[in-house]
């Protein structure tokens, strides 16, 4: 069965198999609801995307987002809601996001589906997720009848491969290999003595990094944008008096004072880097203080977090437009000045997706699509940095995280890149043409083929955060009774079920779902009742046993017993038919 949705403004009564949706979840659940009703209560297990294979029009960012970043988001946040332990495969259609031959014209704004592509799977395990990106043929054409049979036969396929990409009959995936920058090529810098630079999330760690270098080899003249509200100069010292050592405004001003101490003129304005009226004026500050800016460095950039299941577009906005709409507002503005370099600050989590990053792997999917289409389209030297994480400085460093993770950020701190090392690559990276370097403190083909093995582990950690909160809510109205537990079993389950979903009272009736229980609480719960019960029972159990009565039957140990021997049983007749077929 076929059901195709067809995006409206507004509801459209059409005829089956269309259906007429409107980019909300609600709608994307209410359009699950039709195809089962349709279908004897069976949900699609092939979802193919094609909402974003389309003609390039300039200035729809919102419409563009809309139909690539936030719908697949609302498809598996609907499928999350789904009581069901089906596996289902993604696959997301798109034209002009990928630079294969260098020649394309890319879109950067669609690239920003490439965080859900890449974090979905990570965050529910029986949904696969995939991009093919295409050039599009003439209308008719012969080429484009034999790139629709090829694109129908990677439906019918199951591989491992994310990223794929057609260009003409040619097929390609994402590979990487090492470059080594030659240090003779620094000294043909793009950096000018006493030159005029602008840093976006110019008060952060790294942007401060930057700017302390070219304060002490060339005595810039800096321009540093951030989101912090400083003093009037002229009160920077009563402030300081006043004020606790380790206050973070403080820390702002010493550093920014340090750098004047070492030769710079420095300008530090609060202003939101997505906002274009605020950067005019920021630059024209800039510009009457300075002189004409010869280059931009945009680091400015907001922490990702949080689960899919429970993100809302509010939440992902705000993570994408310090990046995003940062990036095309600076390029507007910037258009018609003849820059030496527009450095963006990427991040390798653009590459290696990681569990509750779905935005921020978004932002930086964008920029690492700019810097592509800036290449393609003036000669204005662009690149994007996919930066690992900094030892010293950095979202790394300063992003709050509950204590019992602490020890696990020290760790991945230790590998981390220090300020000057940093400075190094940055140097290197700018002497050089290439749009787009990634930064691995460690081999990154091995980071890769580890990629699923570690994001487990992360997964974990993370899931731990979600519900750290001691907060339990009362036990909502259901539609059965409450039944206290009836043995030590059912009490350890429902000791582990109220600290996981966070509602006191449960009883071993009460169905997980109608507790408020979701795709993602489902792979915590299942995951702390392996570990307790010492079993390896899969989320789907929680989809036959949505209650604690159903579900400790499942953890007697004479059931346990049963099961693995009906497993081992299952395995040996599937080896006898085999033998008998073969024979």
């Amino acid at each position: 069965f076929l059901m195709s949705l067809l995006v409206s403004d507004f509801f459209l009564p059409l005829m089956q198999p269309f259906l007429s949706v409107i980019l909300t979840l609600p709608d994307f659940c209410s359009s699950l609801a039709s195809f089962t009703a349709l279908e004897k209560n069976q949900l699609p297990t092939k979802i193919i995307h094609l909402w974003n294979v389309a003609p390039i029009i300039e200035h729809q960012l919102e419409q563009i987002q809309n139909l690539g970043f936030y719908s697949l988001l609302f498809i598996a946040q609907a499928l999350g809601r789904q009581e069901t332990a089906n596996n289902f495969q993604i696959t997301v259609i798109s034209n002009n996001i990928q630079s294969v031959t260098g020649t394309e014209l890319i879109c950067p704004e669609k690239a920003t589906l490439l965080g859900p592509v890449k974090v979905i799977s990570q965050e529910y395990t029986n949904i696969n997720c995939r991009s093919i990106d295409v050039i599009l043929p003439h209308r008719g054409s012969w080429q484009e009848e034999q790139l629709i049979e090829k694109i129908l036969i990677e439906l019918t396929v199951d591989n491992s491969e994310k990223l794929i990409a057609y260009r003409g009959l040619n097929r390609w995936v994402q590979s990487f290999e090492p470059v080594r920058f030659d240090q003779a090529k620094i000294e043909k810098s793009r950096l000018r003595e006493k030159g005029v630079y602008l840093i976006t999330g110019g008060l952060g760690g790294i942007g401060l990094v930057l700017a302390e270098y070219l304060a002490r080899t060339l005595q810039a003249k800096l321009l540093l944008v951030g989101r912090s509200t400083l003093p009037k100069k002229n009160e920077w010292s009563q402030w300081l008096s006043t004020h606790d050592q380790n206050d973070s405004t403080s820390c702002k001003i010493r550093k920014i004072q340090e750098i004047e101490d070492l030769g710079a003129e420095v300008l530090a304005i609060a202003a939101d880097v997505s906002n274009t009226e605020q950067m005019q004026s920021a630059i024209a500050q800039a510009q009457q203080q300075f002189s004409q800016i010869n280059g931009v460095i945009h680091a400015a950039g907001v922490p990702g977090g949080g689960a899919i299941q429970r993100k809302t577009p509010a939440e992902a906005e705000s993570i994408l437009a310090p990046k995003v709409k940062g990036t095309i507002v600076l390029d507007a503005i910037f258009k018609n000045i003849d820059l030496d370099f527009f450095i963006l600050l990427s991040s390798n989590s653009s590459i290696v997706a990681e569990f509750g990053q779905v935005d921020y792997c978004a932002a930086n999917a964008f920029l690492d699509a700019f810097a592509y289409y800036n290449t393609s389209q003036n000669t204005r030297f662009t690149t994007s940095i996919n930066w690992d994480t900094w030892q010293e400085v950095g979202m790394a460093v300063n992003t709050e995280l509950p204590q019992r993770l602490q020890k696990l950020r020290l760790e991945n701190l230790k590998q981390g890149i220090l300020p000057d090392e940093g400075v190094d690559v940055f140097l290197r990276v700018l002497a050089n043409t290439i749009p787009q370097v990634v930064i691995s403190t460690s081999d990154l083909l091995d980071v890769l083929k580890n990629y699923n093995y570690d994001n487990q582990k992360l997964a974990l950690d993370f899931l731990e955060t979600i519900n750290s909160s001691k907060l339990k809510y009362p036990r909502p109205e259901l539609t059965n009774n409450y039944i206290a537990p009836r043995n030590e079993i059912e009490q350890k389950l429902v000791n582990i079920w109220q600290e996981v979903i966070g509602i006191e009272r449960i009883g071993i009736y009460d169905n997980f779902f109608e507790l408020g229980g979701d795709s993602l609480i489902g792979i915590q719960l299942i995951t702390i009742l392996n570990q307790e019960f010492h079993l390896n029972i899969s989320v789907a159990k929680l989809y036959e046993c949505p209650n604690i009565n159903s579900m400790a039957k499942i953890f007697t140990p004479e059931e346990h017993q049963k099961n693995t021997f009906e497993q081992r049983l299952s395995r040996g007749q599937k080896r006898r038919q085999i033998k008998m077929q073969s024979n």
